[in-house]
Order: C-alpha cells, then sequence, then structure tokens
C-alpha cells in the first residue's frame, strides 16, 4: 500500500497520535471479532431483516480504509469493490487488515496534518461528485468511526445469528467516554 505525503517514519518518533491509535484499536476490534465467528457466519445474510452479511459490511469499511491507503493525488470514496474476496472469505480480511496496520505504523504525526483534497458522492437522486479538502488526520478519523458504525451493524447480524461479540464492538468513542462518566 502506498502511504500519502510521508515524510518521516511513525517507528523514528517517541508517541503515537490518538488518530493513529484510535485507527489500531478499531482494527484490532475487527480482526478480534473475525477471529470469534467462523466463515459460514461471516457470509451469512440475516433476511429479512439485514440485506447485506457481515462480510459485506468488513468490505465497505475496509473499502474507505484502502482508498485512503493508496491515494495519490486525492482520496476517492466513490472506489468500491463490491464481489471483490473480502466479502466472501474470512482470510482475505483478516490479511487486509493486517496490512493496514502495518500501514498506519509507518505514518508520522507530522503527516496527519497535510491537506489531501477527497472526491466524494453527494447524492442519492443522481449521480453528483464533490471534492473537498481534508486533511490525513481528519479521513482517518472519519474511516475509524464509519467503521465503528458498521461495527454496530455487523452486531446486530451476529446476534441474530446467535453470536454474542464483545460489549465495546460498535461503540463510538464519545458514548464510550460517555458511559465511563456514569
Amino acid at each position: 500500500m502506498k502511504t500519502i505525503h510521508l515524510n518521516e517514519k511513525a517507528s523514528q518518533r517517541s508517541s503515537v497520535s490518538t488518530i493513529i491509535l484510535g485507527c489500531e484499536e478499531v482494527l484490532n476490534q475487527g480482526l478480534d471479532f473475525l477471529e470469534s465467528i467462523s466463515q459460514i457466519d461471516y457470509v451469512a445474510v440475516c433476511t429479512p431483516h439485514m440485506e447485506s452479511s457481515i462480510g459485506e459490511h468488513f468490505r465497505h469499511w475496509l473499502d474507505l480504509f484502502h482508498s485512503l491507503a493508496t491515494a495519490e493525488d486525492k482520496v476517492d470514496y466513490n472506489i468500491r469493490r463490491r464481489g471483490h474476496a473480502v466479502e466472501r472469505d474470512i482470510e482475505v480480511a483478516k490479511k487486509e487488515i493486517a496490512m493496514l496496520n502495518k500501514w498506519l505504523c509507518d505514518i508520522s504525526d507530522a503527516c496527519l496534518g497535510a491537506v489531501i483534497q477527497v472526491e466524494l458522492e453527494t447524492l442519492v437522486s443522481k449521480k453528483a461528485i464533490d471534492e473537498a479538502s481534508s486533511t490525513l488526520g481528519r479521513e482517518l478519523s472519519f474511516v475509524a468511526l464509519h467503521a465503528t458504525h458498521h461495527f454496530a451493524m455487523i452486531k446486530l447480524a451476529a446476534s441474530m445469528q446467535g453470536i454474542r461479540a464483545v460489549s465495546n464492538f460498535g461503540v463510538a468513542p464519545s458514548t464510550a467516554s460517555f458511559r465511563r462518566s456514569q
């Protein structure tokens, strides 16, 4: 995987950004969850309540990380790998998570403020592609939070299959902070 505007290796610094740590937490939550289910669970669709399998949800949030990790001139979140093996093969998903964790290790704190262009579709009623400026740190936060959103749906799909996920799976950082304060 290519990285965006990396000037110094993360391994050369003494501290790690909480943005990077948050992304690693999310990736590792996903990996831990995958270790708790079977290949059959991964591809099952709990109709009529859900239209997508756990694997399809994993493919979607991994696509967003993938778009960010492989961006050259701009991040294009419209690139999706629908039908890719990651939807159908739990081991492919585990390997992608490992590759993304490795990619995160190479991002320096200095790179998090790098300005990047982001392309995304903005309307459901018709095709409309917009471009916006952002930073690598902001986009990393976005893809991690989006993964957490999908984890909540994955947790529901798992419960419909009789699988119990850990209590903090699919819980947003702000919700976890709120719960700790109670």
